[in-house]
């Protein structure tokens, strides 16, 4: 449902392309590095740039793109369209727990799973058709929901991580949260940079790359909560 209005956004943006290219070196500086067409992480890692460089880069008007093409085109957009761009300018990016159809007290309606926000605890039911082949209750990945019409969809941007990591990284976020907030989206780029790694050096212990005393190759940046 999202990919549509997503390409839309970036035929809206492409004019702009030295904006685009700045936006592209900001993000991949972040995130572990530029990727090629050759890289099996090409389509995943494009697409989370794509997401956050239209739903969350500012610019210079101090607009992200899609506020800015909801301000200049939202009069002459069809109704479905505009409630999902509405709805991008609320998207949550974050570090999700897979519930599937499980739930305690509720269960999830058909049509729809249950994700966990790793950090919060909050629970959110997502509308979501297509079967989530490979997820197993219980695993992590990083995520954007979009709310429209009192529901959540997932964005465009999926990053998945390894099952053998997964008790590092709840520890890592346990240990966080007793520092103060933990920015969500600085834990979800370091855990980026981390998969790409994972990617690129097989032949390297996970537990090396997914280790965040000790970073792999590189120094982690500081965050507002250190």
């Amino acid at each position: 449902m999202i990919q549509a209005q997503v390409d839309m956004l970036l035929q809206y943006v492409a004019k702009d392309e030295p904006d685009l290219v700045k936006g592209k070196e900001e993000y991949f500086a972040q995130t572990g590095g530029e990727v090629h067409e050759d890289d099996r992480a090409y389509e995943q890692r494009m697409q989370a740039f794509f997401n956050w460089y239209l739903f969350d880069r500012k610019q210079a008007n101090g607009a992200t793109p899609v506020e800015r093409y909801l301000r200049e085109k939202g009069a002459e957009l069809p109704g479905q369209d505009k409630d999902i761009l509405l709805g991008c300018t609320q998207s949550r990016l974050a570090l999700y727990e897979y519930r599937g159809t499980r739930g305690f007290f509720s269960r999830p309606r058909a049509g729809q799973v249950r994700v966990r926000d790793a950090i919060t605890g909050e629970d959110f039911d997502v509308t979501e058709r297509r079967q989530m082949h490979g997820l197993e209750v219980g695993d992590l990945f990083e995520a954007r929901l979009v709310p429209l019409e009192r529901t959540f969809h997932f964005s465009t941007s999926f990053t998945y991580h390894p099952r053998e990591v997964l008790r590092e990284i709840r520890r890592e976020v346990k240990r966080r949260k007793k520092q103060g907030a933990v920015d969500a989206r600085a834990l979800c780029w370091e855990l980026e940079r981390m998969s790409l790694q994972h990617e690129r050096f097989r032949n390297v212990s996970i537990n090396a790359i997914y280790n965040f005393r000790t970073p792999f190759l590189s120094k982690r940046p500081k965050s507002a909560e250190e």
